[in-house]
């Protein structure tokens, strides 16, 4: 099933051990990554941004779901709770299967107003 594999993956990049390990967000994450973060501001990946920030430490993942676009081609869905600021956002990320490995091409989080 590729859903558990897709939630473990999402996992990961939520660890501070991860968010500052160049060679493990390569594994993870596309050349061509981009992000828009809960500021609406995008970022993205670049040679010079090699690592993520590693505030999301402590955070969780919660009602995950995906969605398949094709077959090299899926849609996380989440809700995750920041335990140091008491945010909630809920997240998705656009999955794709390159050289046999899924790799995240995009992430959007978007604030849950309190």
């Amino acid at each position: 099933m590729l859903a558990p594999l897709i939630e473990e993956k999402e996992r990961l990049l939520l660890t501070t051990a991860v968010r500052t390990s160049p060679e493990r967000l390569r594994e993870l994450l596309t050349e061509d990554f981009f992000e828009i973060g809960r500021s609406g501001r995008m970022l993205y990946r670049t040679k010079d941004v090699t690592t993520m920030d590693p505030s999301e430490a402590q955070t969780t993942l919660s009602e995950f779901a995906l969605e398949t676009i094709q077959d090299d081609v899926v849609l996380a869905m989440y809700r995750t709770e920041d335990h140091s600021s008491g945010r909630i956002a809920l997240r998705s990320s656009i999955w794709v299967k390159q050289d046999d490995a899924w790799k995240m091409r995009f992430r959007q989080r978007t604030r849950v107003p309190t």
